[in-house]
């Protein structure tokens, strides 16, 4: 029974493990996300001030459909940002539940242990009693 606790202990030292590090993954793809948001919002940032620019020396109308164009990246970015976020934080929760199993499969695994101590000691004292 002890060993079977212990592999059941390992089992979830591994899974907290394995949803740590997905978790890392996870967090990485949120960063990632985020520079593209940056990355997108510095771009309109920069066809805007083109665009002002331009509009102001007379020219045509081409540059706003570039904006519009980043607009809608932006728009693609933040929904990607949104979904990483979730993602992550399901992950999260999922390395949450993992330590839960790992603090409940230590704990069952102690109480056997103490358990079987206290049978033992009590086996001993009997034993000990018989002798004397």
């Amino acid at each position: 029974m002890r060993e079977v606790r212990a592999r059941n202990e390992r089992v979830q030292q591994g899974d907290l493990a394995g949803a740590v590090g997905h978790a890392r993954v996870l967090g990485g793809a949120v960063e990632a996300a985020a520079r593209r948001v940056e990355l997108a919002r510095a771009a309109i940032a920069q066809a805007t001030a083109t665009r002002d620019r331009a509009l102001a020396g007379g020219a045509a109308t081409a540059t706003i459909a570039g904006l519009a164009r980043l607009r809608h990246e932006l728009d693609g970015a933040l929904g990607e940002l949104a979904r990483a976020r979730t993602r992550h934080r399901g992950q999260l929760a999922a390395v949450d539940g993992a330590r839960e199993q790992l603090a409940m499969a230590r704990a069952e695994r102690e109480v056997i242990e103490r358990h079987f101590a206290a049978w033992r000691a009590s086996r001993e004292k009997l034993a000990d009693r018989r002798d004397d």
